[in-house]
């Protein structure tokens, strides 16, 4: 669980990245969320899943769409993947 900034958010991420190591698909997630764009390697494919709610199903999407999605409505959502992607490291 991470929190964006009025309320709790369930995470997951998941991810296919031919030729990486974990670490380093999470290290280049958490600088493509530092640098705003959201950007990763082409090969690679990553999915969001969140809920805001512990029992709800998690909403799944493409990291990119779900992050520029989700800066809109959420203001601390991009804090929220941040701090989850650290505790995972």
């Amino acid at each position: 669980m991470a929190k964006n900034k009025t309320r709790p958010l369930w995470l997951q991420i998941k991810f296919d990245a031919p030729g990486a190591y974990p670490n380093q698909v999470k290290k280049t997630l958490l600088q493509s969320i530092r640098h705003g764009d959201y950007v990763y390697p082409s090969k690679w494919r990553v999915a969001l899943g969140w809920s805001n709610k512990p029992d709800g199903e998690l909403r799944w999407g493409e990291f990119t769409r779900e992050m520029l999605a989700s800066r809109e409505s959420s203001p601390g959502f991009d804090a929220a993947v941040a701090s989850y992607l650290e505790n995972q490291l």
